[in-house]
């Protein structure tokens, strides 16, 4: 397919490019650090050839192929031509964001709308994209869900795909009743095929508390995204708010009872470096840690995000009403419970990177580890996710120093905390 379409080709090109370029500056700044596979493989790159040269080329010509194919319309009645522009949308997006999320790549999402401006009549509440449902399914569709569920995380904004939309996502492979709840169960002969599925629900469940953190207590999520001093004064109450937490929480726990067994680790080994520098190439498990092993890659994948989206609950939950009846030791418990857990999640994380798994999910696990990072307080913990983030953007050439820049930040100033700043004198 790629090879007879000038802008499925062109994306691909430019992607391809691009990868090997970041790779080609890695080899030669940070050569010895590479493991023996990746020495050999970036060995035999020509360094004659500027592949960032060609990595912008063929960028500026899917771009142009872009225009043209929005202009001329086609895309209106072919739905083959549909599942060329969004898989090329998919590959572009990817592209941008190989280097630190910014405007380029949300541009691309945000045009999406362009391809479909009328909401179809089955749509709850109408999507702000409307994905066509008989030409974008399956893996395009869910790239870019994951890509929107990302935007959403980073800017701190709610997502473009509408969650509401049961019969898009019902269209796309959720299974779901009518109500939006995920079934108990998944109606399939082959493993690998369930295993996507589950991954898939998780996907969505990720953008509900996307859509939950970024709402706030506004009774209009687009308040939150005003300035402080223009949003409305009333707001939701602290009960209501418990009460979409609880049911976030129930959700996410009948999704974890209801995976199949794959997704329990097949072998867990305990850290014995005590001491020195960590340094994962070499095979060994920091302090403190686990190395978590999946046979299946997407498993382990699934397993970060999901430990990642327990703690964005955790860290989010809301306060019971000061109205309630509660004591010192309760309250104080309940915070101590939730960081205790927290820091299980973390671990949980960075333990399945510990092994060094296969570069598809190295990439995904990103930015799980930027938030396992936030939840650490020990130095040695933060130098493990900053090894294990400058790790992949050596060896992959996906630029992971912006996520590694803040939790550097964070490791200076935890480090420098020795005095403690009391609130009350």
């Amino acid at each position: 397919m790629v090879a007879t379409k000038p802008l499925l080709k062109s994306a691909v090109c430019a992607l391809a490019a691009k990868h090997l370029g970041h790779c080609q500056h890695g080899k030669s700044s940070q050569f010895g650090k590479y493991s023996y596979e990746g020495r050999t493989a970036f060995s035999r790159l020509d360094d004659k050839v500027d592949w960032q040269y060609q990595s912008v080329k063929h960028y500026g010509s899917a771009i142009k192929h872009l225009k043209v194919a929005i202009n001329r319309g086609a895309f209106e009645t072919d739905d083959a031509d549909k599942e060329e522009l969004f898989a090329s949308i998919t590959i572009l997006c990817t592209y941008e964001l190989m280097d630190a999320p910014g405007t380029a790549w949300s541009a691309h999402l945000s045009a999406l709308p362009l391809f479909n401006p009328n909401p179809s009549s089955n749509s709850i509440l109408g999507s702000p994209i409307t994905i066509p449902r008989a030409a974008v399914s399956g893996p395009i569709f869910w790239s870019l869900a994951r890509q929107d569920l990302l935007c959403a995380f980073i800017s701190e904004t709610q997502t473009r795909l509408d969650l509401k939309d049961i019969r898009l996502w019902q269209n796309a492979g959720l299974v779901t009743d009518e109500c939006g709840s995920l079934m108990p169960f998944y109606i399939s002969n082959a493993a690998d095929v369930e295993e996507d599925a589950r991954s898939n629900e998780l996907v969505w469940l990720l953008g509900k508390i996307a859509n939950h953190i970024a709402a706030g207590d506004a009774l209009n999520p687009e308040h939150y995204s005003l300035p402080p001093g223009q949003r409305p004064l009333v707001g939701v109450t602290q009960e209501q708010l418990l009460e979409r937490w609880n049911l976030l929480i129930r959700e996410l726990q009948d999704w974890r009872c209801n995976l199949p067994a794959s997704f329990i680790p097949s072998a867990r080994t305990c850290g014995t470096d005590m001491a020195g520098t960590f340094d994962n190439s070499e095979g060994h498990c920091p302090p403190n840690f686990e190395k978590i092993w999946y046979e299946a890659s997407i498993c382990a994948a699934t397993m970060q995000s999901y430990h990642m989206a327990c703690i964005l609950l955790l860290t989010n939950q809301p306060q019971e009403s000061t109205a309630v009846r509660s004591s010192v030791s309760a309250r104080l418990d309940s915070y101590r419970q939730s960081e205790r857990e927290a820091l299980r999640h973390a671990r949980e994380i960075c333990g399945i990177s510990l092994t060094n798994p296969p570069d598809s999910v190295r990439v995904h696990s990103v930015q799980a580890l930027f938030v396992a990072g936030q939840v650490f307080t020990d130095s040695q913990d933060l130098e493990v996710v900053l090894e294990l983030l400058s790790g992949i953007e050596r060896d992959l050439g996906w630029t992971t120093s912006h996520h590694a820049s803040r939790i550097a930040d964070l490791l200076a100033r935890r480090s420098s905390d020795n005095v403690p700043v009391w609130i009350f004198e």
